[in-house]
């Protein structure tokens, strides 16, 4: 029986198309890059739902070689038409960097693939994707507008096992101008299978993007995405390291492969007059978790310590999201030694929030952590909101009896957080896995 399984499994199906769908990433008011992936099939693999060594890969979506055309409306001062070659080499994905866009403005797209297939190749086979997004505002426009975090998920712990994670639904339902992935998109070092090797990284990518829920929401809502530990390596890790066969270059390589890039990793965006978000990287940078914790141990590294003053010193947006992969005010496990709110990392975490309480209009906003919270930090008054992870069956790691005083709220459940900005406030907003709002604070903008 299996056999004659692994020979249906394994027959080549003659229809291509863009089974991971796109991921519109890193918009500003004048550019974007449009990511996608050509695939054997239009959409994975479902004849086959349960984890089997002896098996082919379920879910799988296979990529293939061929060329991809990107078309937008209306049309930028760019061609019109822009085309790339995919190939093996890079799972057969392409990212279409658009620039000269006009801000405040939506835009449809159209994306063509095309690949040679069939004996001796001579069959040429065509696919087409559609999506639209809307760039930022120029940055004196007074516009008020809601964007979504996350954190924390993988496939074999999604709550709709047909169609992906339901907070994807959930957050498309309050329109967000952007949304944002904190880090552990996925988890390399989880089982079905633990990725220790390059070919079982991008698999384990490939099957998460071809869910429905995850298609349709990224084929419409601009993203911006961080990297931390599991979707890099493995838990806690560093420069050098590596899991398996699966080395630190290899890690870099495959999310630089799957995500929507800018030049640095490190980043800022506005978003209008009121809102400019910072995406500060965690792990490229950081010194090992277990050297001897003083002023040259860092997270962040001195590069990026003064682009973090320069820039945000520098900003006169009101409300200003510091949007950190992992804690820093927490509180956190008294046994992890990886972030910023942990022993391991005490001198810079005690100078980074005496520096963010020092700017204001200053919020915290972090992933990594398996449950929802807002704290104060009781030294600075820095206030931090932790999203919680993408389902309820992810929660974990913390007692919800466990509510220590810098918590203003703890929930151990899954779901996402909302902020809502405008001239006079920020709202920020935790949800469940269906949209509920368990949580709700107002912050004052500054001078208000």
């Amino acid at each position: 029986m299996k056999a004659l399984l692994l020979a249906l499994l394994t027959t080549p199906l003659h229809a291509i198309g863009f089974a991971n769908g796109v991921k519109i990433g890193e918009v500003t008011d004048t550019s974007a890059v449009i990511w996608v992936r050509l695939t054997e099939r239009p959409d994975a693999d479902r004849r086959i739902d349960k984890w089997d060594e002896e098996l082919p890969m379920p879910w799988s979506a296979p990529g293939i070689a061929g060329n991809v055309q990107l078309t937008l409306t209306p049309e930028a001062s760019i061609a019109g038409k822009i085309r790339g070659v995919v190939s093996k080499g890079s799972d057969c994905c392409h990212q279409f960097q658009v620039s000269t866009l006009n801000p405040a403005t939506t835009y449809q797209f159209t994306i063509k693939g095309a690949a040679v297939v069939g004996p001796e190749s001579v069959h040429v086979e065509e696919a087409t994707i559609t999506g639209f997004f809307t760039t930022a505002p120029f940055p004196t426009t007074d516009k008020p507008l809601t964007f979504v975090v996350s954190t924390c998920q993988d496939f074999p712990r999604r709550d709709d096992m047909s169609n992906g994670h339901k907070i994807y639904k959930s957050m498309l339902e309050l329109k967000p101008s952007f949304f944002v992935q904190t880090g552990d998109t996925l988890y390399y070092d989880k089982p079905n299978p633990h990725a220790k090797d390059i070919a079982t990284a991008r698999y384990k990518w490939n099957r998460l993007f071809a869910l429905p829920n995850l298609r349709e929401f990224h084929r419409q809502v601009p993203s911006y995405w961080l990297h931390d530990d599991h979707d890099v390596l493995k838990n806690d890790c560093w420069p050098g390291q590596t899991y398996g066969d699966l080395t630190w270059e290899q890690g870099l390589k495959v999310w630089a492969e799957q995500i929507p890039q800018s030049d640095k990793p490190y980043r800022t965006f506005r978003w209008g007059k009121h809102v400019q978000v910072w995406f500060p990287e965690g792990r490229e940078y950081r010194s090992p978790n277990n050297m001897k914790d003083g002023p040259e141990k860092s997270i962040f590294g001195k590069e990026q310590w003064a682009w973090i003053k320069k820039t945000m010193e520098k900003s006169d947006a009101t409300h200003k999201f510091f949007v950190s992969a992992t804690p820093v005010v927490g509180p956190d496990r008294k046994n992890k030694k990886d972030n910023h709110a942990n022993e391991g990392f005490h001198h810079e975490g005690e100078r980074l929030r005496k520096f963010l309480s020092s700017i204001p209009g200053c919020v915290v906003i972090n992933g990594d952590r398996h449950w929802q919270y807002h704290s104060i930090d009781p030294e600075t008054g820095l206030q931090e909101f932790g999203s919680g992870p993408a389902s309820d069956v992810h929660a974990n790691g913390w007692s919800q009896d466990n509510k220590l005083p810098a918590h203003q709220f703890l929930r151990v459940k899954g779901g996402f957080l909302s902020v809502k900005a405008d001239a006079s406030q920020a709202i920020l907003q935790h949800h469940d896995v269906d949209g509920k709002i368990t949580n709700k604070v107002t912050l004052s903008a500054p001078g208000e």
